[in-house]
């Protein structure tokens, strides 16, 4: 960044010293010009004020050392004076006048008065030599001060940046030791750098967080993948071994139940791991619930038919809902799971489906044992659930994917008790304000 404003500046000093320059030696071109035109002027008005002759006599013509040649002539056009051998440039009407003569140019100024032509010329080579003389300090002049306005222009640049390098010295830092995030609040940075240092603090601190449960969800899930694993491989050894057809089927059908666990596992894994890239590639739609809920009933009919658990849908008609369907659909299928397999048998799982005061609303209500309040805290956390029988050793991934699916939406899930017993789950997320009727539908 440094050396790109530095090579800015530099390009447009340059520009401005061009454009400087030129208007410099355009301006001193024309008042040496107009100076020794005026000159030329002076000494023609002084031969009519002085006449032709000096006071003295004796007294010789004052010298111009080549810079004038001055010539007079009579009213019969006779040569009276010159003041060079072999006269000057021939005499010219009145007024001033560019001729080449004698190969250079020449500036002439003419004036006619009480019968007598009086000219005064001045060949260009005088002028320039002047004009070169005052250029070449102009030049050095333009030169140095270009350079001290370089050098003006780098310690302020060098100063105006120094809380980018201090800000490069800390992020730095961060690269060294990747265990902290780095708190970039504890300075005082300058009020054109403090909205990216906010954003920046903000993304480092989400990155650090994401970094830790990324790392948990790693050593979690390999001990969660193991126990399964051993478990399986204990099985199929056994299944092996035994020719009673009763323990045949006992082994087999842990060993089903096992590979379900793990299918559910990997794919709440997989969910969690898709949500990111979910909520970038799918934007929130109006979608009716109705509509909505009768593409998954199937597979949710089965479940409960399964643990013999009867649902029972509770949607207002003609409901939309504005959100992600498929983040909502993972939602519900975990929160649906969990309350079918800790239901007793011959319960009835309630879901509802709302509108309340700006807010689409989705319920899960069972009649399991219910949770404690620190069961409820610590429930949603990853792979922190909990024991609710000695073959019931739950993950928590599922409330992990809810309260991810209510973050994505800004909403909030409560936790509750169920009025006789048991586990109410509310999901809450505001909705636009637009009307359903002229709203997207699906």
């Amino acid at each position: 960044m440094m050396g790109r404003l530095l090579r800015l500046q530099w390009l447009a000093l340059l520009f401005v010293g061009i454009a400087g320059g030129w208007l410099s030696f355009f301006l001193t071109w024309q008042s040496v010009n107009d100076a020794y035109n005026h000159t030329l002027e002076q000494v023609a008005q002084s031969v009519v004020r002085h006449g032709l002759t000096n006071e003295d006599d004796n007294l010789p013509d004052p010298e111009d050392n080549g810079q004038f040649v001055s010539q007079i002539w009579t009213q019969d056009g006779k040569l009276y004076f010159s003041s060079v051998e072999g006269g000057g440039p021939p005499r010219q009407a009145a007024g001033r006048h560019r001729l080449n003569w004698d190969n250079q140019l020449w500036q002439i100024y003419t004036l006619e008065e009480e019968g007598l032509t009086i000219q005064v010329s001045q060949p260009g080579r005088t002028r320039s030599e002047v004009f070169l003389s005052t250029a070449s300090w102009l030049v050095g002049s333009l030169l140095l001060l270009t350079a001290g306005l370089f050098v003006l222009l780098w310690m302020a640049a060098r100063w105006s940046l120094r809380p980018l390098e201090q800000l490069q010295m800390v992020l730095h830092r961060q690269g060294q030791t990747p265990t902290e995030a780095p708190d970039l609040s504890t300075t005082a940075w300058p009020p054109e750098l403090a909205p990216l240092v906010q954003t920046l603090d903000q993304l480092f601190h989400d990155v650090h967080a994401a970094r830790e449960a990324q790392t948990q969800l790693v050593a979690r899930a390999a001990h969660e993948f193991r126990t399964p694993l051993a478990a399986l491989r204990l099985h199929v050894q056994l299944l092996d071994r035994q020719t009673d057809a009763t323990q045949r089927q006992r082994h087999h059908q842990h060993l089903l139940e096992g590979i379900d666990r793990m299918t559910r596992l990997v794919n709440q894994l997989l969910q969690l791991a898709e949500f990111d890239a979910l909520h970038q590639a799918e934007g929130h739609v109006w979608f009716e619930v109705e509509a909505w809920q009768q593409t998954q009933e199937p597979l949710w009919s089965a479940l409960a038919q399964g643990h013999q658990v009867q649902l029972k849908w509770e949607i207002t008609p003609h409901l939309h809902w504005y959100g992600q369907t498929r983040a909502l659909q993972a939602a519900l299928d975990n929160l649906l799971h969990n309350a079918i397999r800790h239901s007793p048998t011959g319960s009835c799982v309630r879901i509802t489906a709302q509108l309340d005061g700006g807010h689409a609303v989705l319920g899960i209500l069972d009649h399991g044992k219910g949770l404690s309040e620190a069961q409820r805290q610590r429930l949603g956390q990853r792979f922190q659930g909990e024991r609710h029988a000695p073959h019931e050793n739950r993950s928590g991934l599922g409330l992990a994917i809810v309260r991810r699916v209510v973050e994505l939406h800004q909403g909030e899930l409560l936790l509750q008790d169920t009025e006789g017993g048991g586990l109410s789950a509310w999901l809450r997320w505001p909705q636009p304000r637009q009307s359903q009727d002229n709203s997207t539908k699906d």
